[in-house]
């Protein structure tokens, strides 16, 4: 797998990160037990790519849903699983896998039984809130690191888990100056382990950014659903049928996201809506529409690449 390239910008710092591990003298050998709390879709892709690259010795979940954890069993994404949380008792690795509301409480309960000193991380995809509140009460009991794989699909369930989700996808990590560079170290290396490219932001940021490429298009989505006339949604084609698929998410997770991240959505949709005036007047003949056009044709990406940039190269 490719290394990222340094590179810095105002905003935020991608990290080679094996160098990184290298010169601090952390390397992450096989894990011993890793434990997911929630084994939902992310949950369950995250068990089954530790299991399938043999990442960790043993993988347990936790989940109050019964159902939920004998699917994630059948497809291969646990050696054990339960509802009771004495289950990470033993694990060198906690991912609590809850939607945002959860995790605070969900985290604070699994530290609460694991080893001191473990690593504790999530996969909520807004993180200041979080990162606040646990940062000041895991302190002293086990090591936390915010998380959040850029992965994902309109699926539900353990039944949908599927490790190609997170083939060279960002996971994104949030440490702040109270996180120990060891845990830092070890998600790094973990991230790389599970074919993803890891991605070191400040919480702030993270919830900036990521409000810009992940929260604003699933109100896109929803907001062109909701201007489109019943006869027209009849007669969409493939582009429209993508957005459909973004807008039928989870009702009560996006609501939780949008609530938890509200400034920066707010702030994304504020830069949106200057797009769509820039737009309206080209359709007007006030600006060219053949410059504005090709502008975002050159910024977006394939395959997560934008297309006025080479692909990352190796570092050695």
């Amino acid at each position: 797998m490719d290394d990222f390239e340094l590179a810095r910008t105002s905003q935020f710092t991608i990290y080679n990160c094996q160098l990184a591990i290298r010169s601090g003298g952390f390397v992450v050998d096989r894990l011993g037990t890793v434990g997911i709390v929630g084994v939902g879709l992310i949950g369950a892709t995250i068990g089954l790519a530790l299991r399938q690259r043999a990442v960790a010795g043993q993988v347990v979940g936790v989940d109050i849903d019964a159902q939920a954890i004998a699917a994630a069993r059948e497809i291969g994404a646990l050696d054990a699983g339960g509802a009771d949380l004495d289950a990470l008792r033993p694990a060198d690795l906690v991912v609590v896998a809850v939607p945002p509301d959860d995790v605070v409480s969900t985290a604070v309960q699994a530290a609460a039984v694991m080893k001191r000193g473990s690593i504790l991380t999530d996969v909520a995809s807004t993180k200041a809130e979080i990162v606040r509140a646990l940062d000041e009460r895991l302190a002293g009991r086990v090591r936390y690191i915010g998380g959040h794989p850029m992965a994902g699909s309109e699926g539900r369930g353990a039944r949908m888990a599927d490790p190609a989700l997170l083939s060279g996808r960002p996971f994104l990590l949030t440490p702040t100056d109270r996180t120990d560079p060891a845990a830092v170290s070890t998600m790094t290396e973990v991230a790389e382990q599970l074919g993803m490219l890891p991605v070191l932001l400040s919480p702030d940021d993270h919830d900036d950014l990521v409000a810009q490429v992940s929260h604003l298009p699933y109100l896109m989505a929803v907001a062109a659903v909701g201007a489109a006339t019943d006869r027209a949604i009849g007669i969409g084609g493939p582009a429209f049928g993508g957005l459909g698929r973004i807008a039928r998410g989870p009702v009560e997770l996006w609501v939780q996201i949008c609530r938890s991240n509200r400034a920066a959505i707010r702030r994304a949709l504020g830069q949106f809506r200057r797009e769509l005036d820039r737009l309206e007047r080209a359709m007007e003949g006030e600006e060219p529409l053949e410059i504005l056009l090709q502008r975002s044709r050159r910024r977006a990406p394939v395959d997560g690449v934008p297309l006025d940039k080479p692909p990352r190269k190796s570092v050695t």
